[in-house]
């Protein structure tokens, strides 16, 4: 005889969700504003990394400081997980202060009927 399951068990658990799936939806709820956070996250690594990487080499020539960048691009590139995670966790905070700061503008109404 099968017995029926206990009707106080827990309810399955969610699915949890990969990475990208939450990236995904992040960019879809926040657009504009969760690419350019990302993008000054990047930046600053990078321009971060080569700032530290070239305190402790003096490049002599403009090759040498193209290879400090480099350098500092590639240490960004190691932290690409860590950016992506901080923009998951950022972009609210910023979407909030832009939201206050610009308000969206009041849609135009359509004034086509004026050409007739």
């Amino acid at each position: 005889m099968m017995s029926e399951p206990a009707a106080d068990a827990p309810p399955a658990a969610p699915v949890k969700r990969t990475l990208k799936q939450r990236l995904q939806a992040h960019m879809g709820e926040y657009g504009k504003i969760a690419l350019y956070t990302y993008l000054v996250l990047s930046l600053s690594a990078i321009i971060g990394f080569s700032i530290a990487i070239g305190m402790g080499v003096s490049p002599s020539s403009a090759s040498g400081v193209l290879g400090v960048i480099g350098a500092g691009w590639v240490a960004a590139k190691a932290t690409m997980p860590l950016r992506i995670l901080a923009t998951l966790g950022l972009t609210p905070l910023v979407a909030a202060v832009v939201r206050k700061y610009w308000p969206p503008k009041p849609a135009k109404p359509d004034d086509d009927d004026d050409d007739a």
